[in-house]
């Protein structure tokens, strides 16, 4: 019987041709089927990709940084799933065997993603709930100190925020203004002999900065410090490489440059850390695995891993190297035509290396939130800054054209030039 791909579905669905010629929609036998192989035609078109984006056609979205739009073939997926369950019963149940290797599927595929391998990859809700997993496995001491960006996200704040409360943690936080060189050399100064470990975005939430994540782990390994990552701005902006990077934790989420689901997570835990790191029981899996999934939940959305996968197989089909440039370039772009509007400033890196597709900035004498919303009523969908600043952040990403970031240009634009509310 020969097999042909279903074109709708990245590696849950086939089409099977009998000797009689009868079409038949079935299970792949293979789950783990690339997008590549399925799709060779996929490139980096962004128009072909904006096709596959139904909200590109109604507004001009800036704020991946924040949730992302969705992919059709997330879409798909989750639909395809869902009215699965509802036909045919609940997979656990009725399916068991098909159901474990399709989680061990979306495993191997978001593993794969990052450069991790699956069995050191631990399923979760999103960054905060990985966190929160390896600051309650430590063993955390009266005195000891953690350290993060000054430009730090809540999912990693708010758990380390709480750790104070009945550990006596001092935290400390590093500037990460400047140059790469000029972050390592701070961060030299702040590690101590009471430095517990190292908790800071790979890419920071606001401006969008892209730390020297492998040159932070060879320091803090030098002084025995490990370093938990939080990978919500990193994964699918760039190519990213756990295991090369070296972390010993590596935390992610689907909903950003993913184009994934609302919302699924993963959490990357070095080797050595699998017997280190306490687990607080949660799950029948405490008792049944003594590997990675003992550090899972007990209930596991299977439908949002295997849809997340269906979106990491499409941009590794597109290739994360082309999007990182296409993104580069127009953010570039933005930055230039930004730049050029008087009283503005540029809150992001401009240096290879450190800037992303995250553009961030500030005007004299207008709040974040009172340009973003005048965005808004023009269609143009951004996000106000508030940890550092008063600004705006826009998020160019894949589906980004030239036209909709001269559009961003000439509309902020406008709205300085006519003054800010009295």
């Amino acid at each position: 019987m020969q097999k042909v791909p279903y074109r709708v579905l990245f590696g849950v669905r086939h089409e099977t041709v009998g000797s009689e010629g009868q079409v038949r929609l079935g299970r792949s036998k293979s789950l783990n089927i690339g997008c590549d192989k399925l799709h060779p035609e996929v490139t980096m078109d962004v128009h072909a990709i904006r096709a596959r984006i139904p909200l590109t056609q109604t507004c001009l979205y800036f704020n991946t940084g924040g949730i992302s739009p969705t992919l059709d073939v997330v879409r798909d997926s989750l639909i395809h799933d869902i009215r699965e369950i509802g036909e045919t019963g609940p997979p656990p149940i009725m399916r068991p065997d098909e159901y474990h290797q399709r989680l061990q599927s979306a495993r191997e595929r978001l593993a794969d993603f990052c450069g991790a391998e699956p069995e050191n990859l631990c399923l979760t809700r999103g960054v905060a709930d990985g966190v929160t997993t390896v600051f309650n496995g430590l063993d955390w001491q009266t005195g000891d100190e953690l350290v993060l960006t000054d430009e730090e996200h809540p999912a990693v704040r708010i758990p380390a925020d709480r750790l104070p409360a009945g550990h006596g943690v001092k935290l400390k936080y590093l500037p990460i203004d400047g140059s790469a060189e000029e972050v390592l050399s701070r961060l030299e100064q702040m590690i101590t002999s009471k430095t517990k470990m190292l908790a800071l975005s790979h890419v920071t939430t606001d401006t969008g900065t892209r730390l020297p994540a492998r040159q932070i782990v060879e320091l803090a390994h030098s002084r025995s410090v490990p370093v938990l990552y939080d990978g919500a701005q990193s994964l699918g902006q760039f190519p990213v490489d756990v295991t090369d990077i070296g972390a010993d934790f590596y935390s992610a989420l689907s909903y950003k440059w993913m184009f994934g689901p609302y919302s699924a997570g993963w959490l990357y835990i070095d080797p050595a850390w699998h017997n280190r790191l306490k687990v607080v029981p949660s799950s029948a899996n405490y008792f049944a695995d003594d590997g990675i999934r003992r550090f899972e939940f007990v209930t596991m959305p299977t439908i949002y891993y295997t849809a997340s996968a269906a979106g990491t197989d499409y941009l590794s089909a597109v290739g994360i190297d082309k999007i990182e440039q296409h993104t580069a370039d127009l953010a570039g772009r933005l930055r230039t035509g930004l730049a050029a509007i008087p009283g503005l400033a540029i809150e992001s890196p401009s240096e290879p290396g450190m800037s992303t597709g995250v553009v961030a900035f500030q005007v004299a004498g207008f709040e974040g939130p009172y340009i973003s919303t005048q965005l808004r009523e023009r269609q143009i969908i951004t996000r106000p800054t508030g940890l550092k600043f008063s600004g705006v952040r826009v998020s160019v990403a894949m589906f980004t054209t030239a036209a909709d970031v001269d559009a961003v240009i000439g509309a902020v634009d406008e709205i300085v030039r006519a003054g800010a509310p009295a």
